[in-house]
């Protein structure tokens, strides 16, 4: 009804039903004659609404990436192929929004829900809504477009904000005429299906440099020969059985008529790694969006240091993405960032086997936590003794605010630092980040 009813008729509608049920005994009031006014209306309106007929193609320009709460523009493109003008058409594109898992519906959380009654909250059904809403991905309202000359095309710009990060899928476009009475809109759709990438937001966040060595990567030659020492040259020496071709100086090869090889420094640079926790268990999905974001951002910030990151965290299994000048951008882990699920039937252990794996080589870590308990202080404890800078991000529900205590980072309180959801900006720019 919403699709289909302009304000107008559902103001109309609205009057039918109150006359309706005013007009009832018709010795006792006249509103019987409002009611078989707007009724009349109505009914004319509705009959119109059908003999809407045009031929027409539709094409949208989609821009490679959006931004979680940030407008998004595209351009669509409307082709009129008939013989005859087309006069005060809208436009709308519809979101497709995939029915929430039990599991998704079980473990999510409604910020409104401790403003429902007892019912809704143990029902669920304003939940359930709110679900389809989010995977939907945001609203796009009607766009006028007005007149559409005969066998002529017309270009006009829709705007909307996406309410999540994650692909958007673009299911149908919609073109509407209103009847003569501007009550009910005469519709032809197109399924036309597209997607849309939108990147997690992020924050402002200063380039952090612990204070850690770099490190010997074996085998990292080709990543070493952007961000290390691997090409540099240190002296000849005699062709060893299993020595690469590469490796052959060709001069002195010519010279001597025996192969002589090249010998290279070994591969050090620095390598940061960015942990994040999918794992929310007693932790709201507004903690792990803003964790997801904070994430994001030290990753971008990477992009003008020489060194390498290393994105870790769980989610359907294991995941482990290196950025850095020669692995590519920042904005390549944006893309993977926008995608990531909570962590439900995972458990936290395989982060730490993950990252057991990668300790040997990391020269610090930036660790982005959804609860500071026993197990994620035992893992910070673990780095420490192993002697790697971390520095460790709290992400706090605003309506469960707590004093927290640094733990294994008491040595180092500066390195510990909580934030609290819709706070995130204001605090770091709160943050002496000379004294980390």
């Amino acid at each position: 009804m919403r699709f289909r009813f302009t304000p107008a008729g559902f103001l109309l509608l609205s009057a039918v039903v109150t006359s309706g049920i005013f007009g009832i005994d018709t010795r006792a009031s006249m509103a019987y004659q409002i009611f078989s006014i707007t009724v009349s209306i109505l009914i004319m309106s509705v009959l119109t609404s059908l003999i809407f007929r045009g031929n027409f193609r539709l094409h949208r320009q989609l821009p490679e990436f959006g931004t979680v709460a940030y407008p998004l523009k595209y351009k669509v493109t409307i082709d009129n192929l008939d013989k005859g003008p087309h006069q005060d058409l809208m436009f709308v594109d519809e979101l497709s929004s995939g029915f929430p898992s039990y599991e998704t519906f079980k473990s999510s959380r409604d910020p409104d829900d401790k403003n429902r009654n007892w019912v809704d909250r143990k029902i669920g059904y304003p939940r359930l809504m709110s679900l389809l809403q989010k995977n939907r991905g945001g609203a796009i309202s009607w766009v006028g477009i007005d007149t559409v000359p005969a066998q002529d095309k017309k270009q006009f710009t829709v705007e909307f904000i996406p309410s999540r990060r994650g692909y958007l899928h673009f299911a149908k476009s919609s073109i509407a005429r209103p009847d003569p009475f501007g009550l009910i809109r005469s519709i032809k759709s197109k399924i036309i299906p597209e997607k849309l990438l939108v990147l997690p937001k992020t924050y402002r966040v200063p380039q952090i440099r612990l204070e850690g060595h770099r490190k010997y990567q074996q085998g990292g030659i080709n990543q070493a020969s952007q961000v290390g020492d691997s090409q540099e040259f240190i002296s000849l020496r005699d062709y060893q059985p299993g020595d690469p071709m590469r490796s052959i100086h060709w001069r002195s090869y010519a010279k001597r008529s025996e192969p002589v090889v090249k010998e290279f420094r070994d591969e050090f640079f620095v390598r940061q790694g960015l942990i994040l926790d999918t794992f929310i268990e007693n932790s709201t999905t507004m903690q792990f969006e803003e964790a997801v974001s904070l994430a994001a951002s030290f990753a971008l910030s990477v992009e003008d240091q020489d060194a390498l990151m290393d994105l870790m965290f769980v989610g359907t299994q294991s995941y482990h993405f290196t950025t850095g000048r020669s692995f590519g951008k920042g904005s390549n882990m944006l893309e993977i960032l926008a995608s990531v699920q909570p962590s439900y039937d995972k458990k936290f252990d395989q982060l730490i086997e993950l990252i057991g794996q990668q300790i040997s080589e990391l020269s610090g870590l930036v660790i982005i936590l959804l609860d500071w308990d026993t197990k994620r202080q035992k893992m910070v404890r673990h780095f420490i003794s192993n002697n790697i800078p971390v520095i460790v991000f709290i992400i706090q529900d605003d309506a469960a605010k707590i004093s927290l205590t640094p733990g294994p980072l008491e040595a180092i309180p500066d390195r510990f630092i909580p934030l609290t959801v819709n706070n995130i900006q204001e605090s770091l720019d709160k943050i002496n980040w000379s004294d980390i």
